[in-house]
């Protein structure tokens, strides 16, 4: 379109010049334009801001509709505390503060004497932690109690952190309060949980999981490896395996079977089965640790967890030698591993005794991972726990192996004092 001169007609048929008709009007229609493309992304921002800005009502509303408390009391020192800082400190900063009493609170569930002496030993963490440089001489003589009273509170405070973390709780509230369903926020927090450092704060995230997503194996399996009873362990262990089967239903366990690995979904109740039948193993209970390794070959006879492995070796102290050999018969062929290295030799002894079939299979064996004798006859000391990482042939994988099937070596002392003379 060519450019209207000032002095030129109007094109909207006036009459009038241009410049005395729709020129001004364009102009300001212009200036309107150009004003909302300038202006509409920072009002919007501006406007996303304001919302997501946490304010002095918001966070009586935390307190009071959205964080569990095991007191009143406890409470109550929350909505005290929103008070007192709420002259010198930012919001966002008192929310620091509110759920670090939250945590500290749920936790160690203290008696509430004094307000003051709590509500001066966060102030005071806060400080430390962000450089705010508060003296708790300064803080005695707001909330009027005693430095030494401070200083007693700080510490029980910093012990908390130190098990918990700072924001811990905070990313929990975060997590709970996002969107998505129960099962996506029970992933979450459990993610935290496999990340935190200690191991309350890891059996904390997975009880909430828990209470938000009773179908959770995962969360089962996490209290398991963080209990100290072995009873307790095998409970949560049990308790997650009818989670799982819950969670999948029966008719998805008939569709699948055989194929469940390769099922993203499937995979924490193949983990869990697999740690309760290493549980069953350890405790004596072979007959029901079979049982549940039958099951995981059944549900993945591709066997991506090594079940397999576990299995023969439960055959072989149970005498179930036709059952072990067909079982290394299927897996065995291109199997370097070497538990069915070490396991056939324990498979020809309790078959045929002292052969030279026997020698040969040593010779075999102590090719695939030479390590191995040195740990069962205690020429090297084997470590408490098993090793985070395998190599094929290594020594870690020698001690994996050791581990997990010293109850089966130790059945067959003879076999045993054969191997020392070779």
């Amino acid at each position: 379109m060519s450019k209207i001169g000032r002095n030129e007609l109007c094109p909207c048929g006036s009459g009038k010049k241009y410049k005395k008709c729709c020129l001004n009007k364009e102009s300001s229609a212009a200036e309107s334009i150009l004003g909302l493309i300038s202006t509409e992304q920072p009002v919007r921002e501006a406007s996303i801001e304001t919302e997501s800005k946490m304010t002095l009502t918001k966070l009586k509303k935390m307190v009071e509709k959205e964080l569990k408390w095991e007191h009143s009391a406890h409470e109550q020192l929350a909505l005290q505390l929103i008070e007192d800082m709420r002259k010198q400190y930012e919001p966002e900063l008192i929310l620091e503060a509110l759920m670090l009493w939250n945590g500290f609170s749920r936790q160690t569930r203290p008696t509430v004497k004094k307000t003051g002496s709590f509500c001066a030993a966060i102030e005071y963490v806060l400080s430390e932690e962000y450089g705010l440089n508060a003296s708790k001489a300064e803080l005695a003589d707001k909330y009027e109690v005693t430095t030494g009273t401070i200083s007693r509170k700080v510490k029980e405070m910093f012990n908390y952190i130190e098990e918990y973390g700072m924001g811990g709780e905070t990313d929990e509230l975060l997590i709970l309060n996002s969107p998505g369903t129960s099962k996506d926020k029970a992933q979450a927090l459990l993610g935290k949980a496999r990340e935190a450092s200690s191991s309350k704060r890891r059996i904390q995230l997975a009880e909430t999981a828990l209470e938000i997503y009773p179908d959770s194996s995962d969360a089962y399996l996490i209290l398991a490896e963080e209990s100290d009873s072995e009873h307790d362990a095998r409970a949560y262990l049990e308790a997650g395996i009818t989670a799982g089967k819950r969670e999948l239903g029966e008719l998805f366990f008939e569709k699948n079977k055989g194929d469940f690995w390769g099922l993203h979904e499937t995979r924490p109740y193949i983990r869990i089965c697999k740690s309760y039948a290493e549980s069953c193993w350890f405790a004596g209970d072979a007959k029901e640790a079979a049982h549940i390794l039958e099951h995981i070959l059944e549900l993945n006879t591709e066997d991506n967890t090594g079940a397999r492995y576990l299995l023969a070796a439960v055959y072989l102290y149970s005498n179930q030698l036709d059952q072990a050999e067909q079982l290394l018969e299927k897996y065995g062929k291109g199997d370097a591993a070497t538990a069915f290295a070490y396991d056939k030799i324990i498979l020809e002894y309790k078959k045929n005794g002292i052969t030279s079939q026997l020698k040969m299979l040593y010779r075999v064996a102590r090719g695939v991972n030479k390590h191995v004798p040195d740990y069962l006859l205690g020429l090297k000391r084997l470590p408490h726990n098993l090793p985070d990482f395998v190599g094929m042939g290594d020594s870690n994988e020698a001690i994996a192996y050791v581990i997990m099937h010293s109850r089966l070596w130790a059945s067959v002392p003879e076999l045993l004092k054969w191997m020392l003379k070779q």
